[in-house]
């Protein structure tokens, strides 16, 4: 992918206004994702293609992903995550590195939830996505814990 772009999840106006200063800074846009995109797919709401995605998600196999792959456990009975979160699309790691460091040094400080498009997570929802971002968050979170 030629573009940048960082979507962005429950994101208030004031620090969705600080998240677009750090879109300067890497180069990148930043789509704010409505309530209503929610229900829509990771590609749809990035702007692509059908096409593009089924070429992106039939990647899988050439990509090693670092990831142990695994598909999402579909039920609609969770509660909605409410926590921030961004996806990050067409970002090489040095490009992510000086996002996240801005992000600790600057005015947001954290955003819980962080994710790369992947070819697994592209045809994925964007509730989808908030769902194991949340899950991992909380797994690591309690590791944490647990290592105190």
């Amino acid at each position: 992918m030629a573009f940048k772009m960082i979507l962005a999840v429950n994101f208030t106006p004031e620090r969705l206004k600080q998240l677009k200063l750090l879109g300067l800074l890497t180069k990148s846009q930043v789509k704010a994702v409505t309530e209503e995109e929610k229900d829509d797919t990771v590609g749809k709401v990035l702007g692509l293609t059908e096409e593009e995605v089924a070429e992106i998600a039939a990647m899988k196999g050439d990509a090693e992903e670092q990831t142990v792959e695994h598909t999402p456990e579909e039920d609609g009975e969770l509660p909605p995550v409410t926590k921030e979160a961004i996806v990050l699309c067409g970002f090489s790691n040095q490009t992510v590195n000086l996002l996240l460091d801005a992000i600790r040094r600057g005015r947001l400080k954290n955003i819980p939830l962080k994710a790369m498009v992947t070819p697994t997570n592209i045809s994925w929802t964007i509730n989808t996505i908030l769902q194991e971002l949340n899950k991992e968050h909380e797994y690591f979170k309690n590791m944490k814990k647990k290592g105190k």
